[in-house]
């Protein structure tokens, strides 16, 4: 039965068989005097796809031409199919396009397409610095900018309570001169008055 399958704005309607090929890239090294090898793993290789389909009706020339001029461009495509969603591929690049026309039929085509796993590449370095962890730099900054706003804001507070204590005890001061000097006051006109008493008196 024919899959369906949509590449990029194309909708294939009759894919006779789909192949999809997973591998890592393992890097085999000989070990002198050992058993087997020293096997380096480095990661996952890009998945390849093999799409056989049919192209027929009278725009079948110009579908299969617009898949040679994306393969051309190389430029990476939507991916959708059922059969491959087992293997999350989202975008692919047309790597080979292969298309028989038998003898004697009309707008009827069988190709083969080649297709790679499409994944996009990391920002580059910026001077021998990774561009990418300037978010994580940008993080830490806020972070520790924000703890010190918070830490400033504390202190600030503190100072205030102490500044506001200085003011209430520069007060109460005030108010015992001024309660000290008034009892002076009263002394001198209490002791004016005895002796205008005694020297009235005699």
């Amino acid at each position: 039965m024919a899959e369906a399958m949509v590449l990029g704005d194309l909708e294939l309607d009759r894919v006779t068989a789909l192949t999809i090929q997973e591998s890592r890239k393992l890097a085999v090294h000989p070990w002198p005097g050992g058993e087997g090898d020293l096997v380096q793993d480095l990661g996952a290789a890009a998945a390849r796809l093999w799409v056989d389909g049919v192209a027929v009706g009278e725009n079948a020339g110009e579908r299969l031409e617009q898949l040679r001029k994306a393969m051309q461009e190389g430029q990476p495509l939507d991916f959708s199919a059922s059969a491959a969603v087992g293997s999350d591929i989202e975008q692919v690049l047309i790597a080979a396009l292969h298309v028989h026309q038998p003898p004697g039929r009309v707008d009827y085509y069988e190709y083969r397409m080649e297709l790679v796993r499409y994944v996009p590449p990391p920002p580059p370095p910026m001077a021998g610095f990774d561009a990418g962890a300037l978010g994580d730099i940008a993080g830490e900054v806020q972070g520790l900018a924000a703890e010190s706003m918070g830490a400033f804001t504390e202190a600030l507070g503190t100072a205030q309570g102490a500044l506001n204590a200085l003011e209430e005890a520069a007060s109460l001061v005030e108010d015992v001169v001024g309660a000290i000097a008034g009892a002076e006051i009263i002394t001198n006109v209490l002791d004016k008055a005895g002796k205008v008493v005694t020297a009235w008196t005699g």
